[in-house]
């Protein structure tokens, strides 16, 4: 796994991070809602804008289709190329943000060739973990028995509790059977992949003090809500505990991307370092003194955030 170690910072996100960094966890904190099931979205006019939105449902899940004006696909939403299914953070409660969209967005402009398939999974506390993982599980297995099927090569991709997702789908598919279809590649930018309560040591105290986004009371009380009555220590709910290993035997990639002032990163930096030592191939940027998914923030012009954003697609274009 190639490891790119960067440290620098610009002004305008160290002016950025003080700003926002008395409003912790606020900014990001999910409005719950007590609804089960997939909950319908409204595109975010980030996305519609510029890149053609549709929507459709695979069983009960709400899937919409982000393609380039000049990507031709069907009405099923079949297409040849690339596709990247792709699940927004949100604390397992929340549905995309404005910056999911135009992320997305921008992925698919930049490549024309790509299908970006943004997932809305059902939502805790209405649909916790034990209602909404075998769920997701099926539309896994599904939607990757078609892509093999339509010749696609395809991405699961995710962002914070999204890149907790989407680790746990592949690694537990892959546990029970190492042969099933798979993804060419998972895509996960500051993965919570530590559900257990936070062990407030040296490294992370330190750190709680420099991150601008996430509190650990947040980050705990999020997953309590997600988990709820399933022992976190399972590694359908903490990647951390998973056998990485089946990554490697399978053949998947394993993209990643962390920020150095984040509470969840240094649980993210020892899985990336196991799944290294057992074999994983792919490529993982770390960027110190950057924020909780900083790439999102590439739309307001955040130099390290547009970089990073430029790095997920210069890894993409590999695949």
């Amino acid at each position: 796994m190639e490891i790119d170690d960067r440290a620098t910072q610009s002004a305008f996100s160290l002016i950025l991070q003080t700003v926002i960094r008395p409003f912790k966890p606020r900014l990001v904190t999910p409005k719950p809602t007590h609804t089960a099931g997939s909950p319908r979205l409204t595109p975010h006019k980030s996305a519609t804008r510029s890149v053609k939105v549709v929507e459709r449902k695979h069983g009960d899940i709400f899937l919409y289709d982000l393609k380039s004006g000049t990507h031709a696909a069907s009405a099923s939403g079949a297409s040849t190329g690339l596709r990247m299914y792709y699940f927004a953070g949100g604390g397992w409660q929340g549905p995309p943000s404005s910056q999911h969209w135009k992320f997305c967005a921008e992925l698919v402009q930049k490549i024309p060739s790509l299908t970006v398939t943004l997932v809305s999974p059902p939502l805790a506390p209405g649909s916790p973990a034990a209602t909404t993982f075998p769920i997701l599980s099926r539309l896994y297995a599904s939607v990757l028995e078609e892509a093999g099927e339509a010749g696609e090569r395809v991405i699961f991709a995710g962002d914070s509790s999204g890149g907790n997702l989407v680790l746990c789908l592949a690694l537990h598919a892959l546990k029970e059977d190492v042969g099933s279809p798979k993804p060419h590649a998972l895509l996960v930018v500051s993965p919570a992949v530590e559900l257990r309560p936070t062990k407030k040591d040296g490294t992370v105290q330190t750190i709680s003090r420099k991150d601008p986004v996430l509190t650990v009371e947040s980050h705990d009380g999020e997953a309590k809500t997600w988990a709820q009555d399933v022992d976190p220590a399972v590694p359908w709910i903490s990647p951390i505990t998973a056998d990485a290993s089946v990554l490697a035997k399978a053949g998947v990639k394993l993209i990643g991307v962390t920020g150095g002032w984040d509470i969840l990163t240094p649980s993210a930096l020892k899985f990336r370092d196991t799944a290294r030592e057992q074999g994983v191939v792919g490529a993982w940027l770390n960027w110190d003194k950057q924020m909780h998914c900083y790439p999102l923030a590439f739309m307001y012009k955040l130099p390290e955030a547009v970089q990073a954003k430029d790095w997920i697609l210069e890894q993409m274009k590999k695949i």
